[in-house]
Parts: structure tokens; C-alpha cells; sequence
């Protein structure tokens, strides 16, 4: 027996009917003994009625003979080196595919329709069932290949050779047959937008279980799969549904994220119609509107324009790094109103301050499948480039570019020339803007000497330098951030900063406060841990290592010193607060101040929903 996997198309249809078309070279009998003998699931339930009528885009799984006709007529064991083939949605532009037994070819999309696209690819020879393969590792999956997943059409999988001379080339002779009817259960995304003739512009509904709604009523912004919710993946990435309880009444509205972990990012809250719901364009406006001040800050030009849920954007941010927009994209639901984003912050920021058009960069962070590492393109130009930037791009160092704090000078990777490596970050972390600032603060007043640990690329080092710490101990176990944080103080030697002044120490945290001298405690010490990291023999864990750290930490510091403590981990705070009470009192040491030390506004937090804190941060002296 084989097992078939495959997407319905957008329209709803009889179960018989389905199977008909996509298996027509099968007799009726053979289709209704498959039914009849439980051998066929819909959305992961039996079905055992060929009449029963098929929800739009709902997934399909067949227990089939293994001679089942899928691949069209002989072309399973044609092989090539170039091919055009159509796939069902994919944030991606370009990238490499892998197939059996070791060749590589390298694809682009050529054109895009209705939630398709077509692909070119060229490089090993392969034949069709391997490239399906290859392609479904990546997560690409092939339009008629109804054995990885793809969407259920007759004919085979929409893979055609491309003669040789025809490959370098954008257009074709050679015609790839594009399914009719709705390609992909969708619906447009906000009112007001274009609309494509073959994309349904009804919303659909998801139905969602009654835990679900109580979350959402309490502000939390993410819908979870579970058991009593219909599942989303029958809607394409992106789209928008009307979120419904059991007994059909309007929730709120979402944009379907359609993952394993996450079904769904929530756009607007309550019984609304989606006239009444608030546009992208007003959504980027009141974002903007919010960071007025830094948006003026002649100092300053590097911050977050857009957080995600934070700003009812969700999934989706957006860092000014100086004249860079750089677009980080962490949500499929975001493939809904991304588009507009861009258009709406082009339209809202049409230059820089310097005058001078923003050059706009996207980043992919998006979960999948394991294989597909390193295979994809994650980092494209959407506006401007590499030679727009010339003018702040720092020398002899690949990729990067410098953008400023406070005047002071920091240098970025924001990952344009190593667009296969998926990362969130760039080598400064926007959120602790505020914290560099407090704890300048107190340098600038105290002096002293000032351990960083978890060091990074040394902002915070850098920070107290200049405003007078006396030394700075910086401790990262990473060669290459040690590398980058001696460049960011070379940048700033104009600025009071002396590298003179301070010292790296490669080395974990733990094993760093053990080795330091115990007779030269500091006048203030900063911890910004990773939530787990890998460190050498022994695995970091903020949940597990934090509190040791504290405890050792503590006892470092003079009378009168300073701790700055922050924790990343998703989901509820850890209460930092409460383990630096605790800590303290088993250390007989006397916290005299404990503050919030929160993110800058321009990382907002909504209420009901902790995964979206950047950090819980607190700020303590200790007598």
C-alpha cells in the first residue's frame, strides 16, 4: 500500500467527485472500495461516504494500491538538468534544491498567480519523482504531486523539461499547464486592496474551540491548534478568516499562520464587520505616529518602526538602520498584508532625513522543514541596495554597515551577503536601547569598574566606556562577537572611549565569575543571557543557570553597586525580580533600589500576551 497525500482546491466539492478527478485513470469501483473500507481521511477523520461534500482546501490522505496512477502518463522517468515547474505559495525568490543521489539545481520564481508560482531550475540531471522530492524537502510542494502533499489535480505533478536554450531565459515556449478554478482556499486580505479575478474575496471561517476564545477574549493574539479548533492549513498562508466559536458566533478576525504550533495570528478582536476593521495603512500610521521622537532624534538612527502584535502588525517587524529599512518577517499570517506594509511606509516615510530615498531590505525568519536549511534564499532587496549604502557600509568588513546610539557608533550585519543564513538578528539589540542609557547613567556618575557578561558584540560596553566607567570587562564565549565588539570600540575612540580601558575574557559566564579575581569586585555588573545556548560542555539555560549566576554575580559587587538583569525566555516572566529578593537574602546582601529596566517604546507589550515582551528587565543596588 501507498500513501497519498494531498490539498484540495479551493471550491467544495463531494469526496467522490474529488477522488474521480484526481484519480481518473482509476475505475469508480476501485474509488468507492477505498471509502467503503475506511481507507480515506479527511482533515485526519474517516470518511466513509462518497457524497459527503469536502471543506475548500481540506487535506487529504489516501491508503491506495501501489500501482495507484499519480505521476502523469511517462514523465516520472523522464530525466533533465532544467526544468520550469508550478508550486503551491512560497514567500521565497530564489534558492537551491537538493536530489538524489548528490546533485544540486538552482531555482528562481519566473511569475506568480493566485497563489501559485512558477519556477525555474537548472542544474543536475534528476528526474521528475526526485525533483518532487527534493522540492517537498524544502518545503515547495509541487502542484499535482500527490504524493508529498501537493494540491490535487489531475494529470500529474506541473513539472515540464525546459530545453536547454530556453532556460537562461524568463519566458517559454514550452507550455506549463496552470490548474483552473481557485487554486488555493484564500480571501483578500483587508478591505480596500486589489483583488485577483481567480482569488475568492469572501473571507472564509475557522472554528475555534472554547479555550481558544476565552485567550483571545483576554487580548492574547495567537490562535493554537488543538483537537475542538477546525484546522487552518485548509486556508492558504496569509489569509484572512472570520474566527468563530462552536456555536458560530464572531470571534474576531485572523490571518492564518497555518503551522503545527501556531494556526493563526488574531487582526482585530470582538463582532466587527470588516469594514469597521482598522486598515494596515492606519495600523503603520499610529506605529509611526508612536515613534515620533525617534524618528526626529539626530543622535539616534536605529530603532523598531513596526513589533509585530505590539503594533497589530503580527509577525512582522521593521528596524530602521539608518537609511536601511530592514523587514524582518517571523509570521506566514503576515504574507496577507506585508505587501501593503511596505507600500503604506513608503507612502508614510517617503525619505530619509538626509532626504535621500530608503533602500529596503526583507529577511525570511520563517519556520521550515529541518531540511530546508541553508536551501532557501531568506534575504532580498526590495528597494535600493548595496550601493545606496556606500556611504555608512564599513570598510573591509563584508556585509556590514554602521548605524548610531546616542551618538554613539555601532557596526550591523544585516544579512545581505549571506542570504541563506536564517537569523533574526544583525549584532545590536535594539530592545536594550534603555538599558545602555541607564547604565550609562550611572557610569557617568560612579565611575568604577563594570563587568558585561553575555557580552555580544559589546554595546553595553561600549556605552560605559564613554560615559566614564574607569574598566570594562567584557565576557562572551564567542571568538567572533569578541571580534565585533573590538571593532565597536575602535569606532568610538572620537567618543571618549578607550580601548585601553578594557579587557575581553572568552569564556561562559560561569566559569568567567569563578576565574575573576576575588578581591576586585566591580562597581556594577551586566547580564543579558541568552534564553539556551550551547557553551562548550556545558548548555546554558536561563531557567536552570540564571539564579547560580546571580549568587555568584552578587557577591562581585561593591557596596553600593549595580545590577542590570534581563531574561528573553518566551512566555510568562520568570519574575526576576522576585529571584533577586531571594538571592539577596541568602547572600546577606541588602537590595537598597529594585526598578524596572523594561524595553524602549518602541517595542510596545500588550496586555494578555507575554510571548511578545522583548525581556523582563530590572535594575538593583545592593548596600
Amino acid at each position: 500500500m501507498s500513501t497519498f497525500r494531498f490539498r484540495l482546491l479551493g471550491e467544495e466539492r463531494a469526496l467522490g467527485e474529488w477522488l474521480s478527478r484526481v484519480f481518473p485513470d482509476l475505475d469508480r469501483a476501485s474509488r468507492r472500495s477505498w471509502i467503503e473500507e475506511e481507507r480515506v481521511r479527511v482533515d485526519g477523520r474517516v470518511w466513509d461516504r462518497p457524497t459527503r461534500v469536502c471543506p475548500a482546501g481540506a487535506l487529504v490522505e489516501v491508503e491506495a494500491a501501489e500501482d495507484a496512477q499519480v505521476w502523469r502518463f511517462d514523465s516520472a522517468e523522464r530525466s533533465s538538468s532544467h526544468w520550469d515547474v508550478l508550486v503551491q505559495a512560497t514567500p521565497w525568490e530564489s534558492g537551491e534544491v537538493s536530489v538524489a543521489p548528490e546533485g544540486v539545481l538552482d531555482f528562481d520564481v519566473l511569475e506568480r498567480r493566485a497563489g501559485l508560482a512558477r519556477l525555474r531550475l537548472a542544474g543536475s540531471v534528476c528526474d521528475v519523482r526526485g525533483l518532487c522530492a527534493g522540492l517537498a524537502r524544502l518545503g515547495l510542494l509541487v502542484v499535482g504531486d500527490l504524493v508529498h502533499g501537493g494540491l490535487g489535480v489531475s494529470g500529474g505533478p506541473r513539472v515540464i523539461p525546459v530545453p536547454r536554450a530556453e532556460s537562461a531565459g524568463a519566458s517559454s515556449a514550452v507550455a506549463l499547464e496552470w490548474p483552473d478554478g481557485p487554486h488555493w482556499r484564500w480571501s483578500h486580505a483587508d478591505p480596500g486592496g486589489p483583488v485577483e479575478a481567480t482569488v475568492e474575496a469572501t473571507p472564509g471561517r475557522l472554528s475555534i474551540s472554547d479555550e481558544t476564545v476565552r485567550a483571545i477574549g483576554g487580548g492574547h493574539p495567537w490562535v493554537r491548534p488543538d483537537r475542538a479548533s477546525e484546522p487552518a492549513q485548509r486556508y492558504r498562508p496569509g489569509a484572512l478568516v472570520r474566527l468563530v466559536d462552536r456555536g458560530d458566533e464572531a470571534v474576531g478576525w485572523a490571518h492564518v499562520e497555518g503551522g503545527e504550533r501556531l494556526a493563526a495570528r488574531v487582526w482585530a478582536h470582538g463582532d466587527l464587520p470588516l469594514r469597521a476593521v482598522e486598515s494596515v495603512e492606519a495600523r503603520v500610521a499610529r506605529a509611526l505616529s508612536r515613534r515620533g521622537a525617534l524618528l526626529v532624534d539626530a543622535e539616534t538612527d536605529a530603532y523598531r518602526l513596526i513589533h509585530g502584535e505590539g503594533d497589530g502588525l503580527p509577525g512582522l517587524h521593521v528596524d530602521r538602520l539608518g537609511s536601511l529599512l530592514r523587514v524582518l518577517v517571523m509570521g506566514w499570517a503576515s504574507e496577507g498584508f506585508r505587501d501593503r506594509v511596505l507600500d503604506a511606509l513608503s507612502s508614510q516615510l517617503p525619505v530619509t532625513p538626509e532626504g535621500n530615498p530608503w533602500n529596503v531590505l526583507e529577511v525570511l525568519h520563517l519556520r521550515t522543514p529541518a531540511s530546508a536549511a541553508g536551501g532557501l534564499d531568506r534575504v532580498r532587496w526590495r528597494a535600493g541596495g548595496v550601493d545606496s549604502l556606500e556611504a555608512i557600509v564599513s570598510a573591509g568588513r563584508e556585509g556590514c554597515m554602521r548605524v548610531r546610539e546616542r551618538g554613539l557608533v555601532y557596526e550591523v550585519d544585516p544579512g545581505w551577503h549571506a542570504p541563506r543564513r536564517p537569523r533574526p538578528g544583525f549584532g545590536l539589540f535594539l530592545d536594550q536601547r534603555d538599558n545602555r542609557a541607564r547604565v550609562a547613567e550611572r557610569a557617568g556618575e560612579e565611575g568604577g569598574r563594570w563587568l558585561n557578561l553575555f557580552a555580544h558584540t559589546g554595546a553595553f560596553s561600549v556605552a560605559l566606556l564613554a560615559a566614564g566607567a574607569e574598566e570594562v570587562v567584557s565576557v562572551d564565549l564567542s571568538a567572533a562577537w569578541l571580534e565585533r565588539l573590538e571593532a565597536n570600540l575602535a569606532l568610538n575612540t572620537s567618543r571618549g572611549v578607550d580601548p585601553g580601558r578594557h579587557r575581553s575574557v572568552r569564556s561562559d559566564a560561569r566559569r568567567a565569575l569563578e576565574a575573576l579575581e576575588s578581591d576586585k569586585p566591580f562597581r556594577g555588573i551586566v547580564i543579558d543571557p541568552p534564553t539556551a545556548a550551547a557553551a562548550g560542555r556545558r548548555f546554558w539555560s536561563v531557567r536552570e543557570d540564571l539564579e547560580p549566576v546571580l549568587r555568584s554575580a552578587i557577591g562581585r559587587l561593591e557596596p553600593g553597586g549595580s545590577l542590570l538583569v534581563t531574561q528573553n525566555r518566551g512566555g510568562p516572566p520568570l519574575g526576576v525580580d522576585l529571584v533577586l529578593e531571594r538571592v539577596a537574602r541568602r547572600a546577606h546582601r541588602e537590595i537598597q533600589s529594585l526598578e524596572p529596566a523594561p524595553p524602549g517604546f518602541d517595542h510596545p507589550t500588550r496586555a494578555g500576551f507575554p510571548e511578545g515582551d522583548a525581556f523582563e528587565g530590572w535594575l538593583a543596588r545592593f548596600r
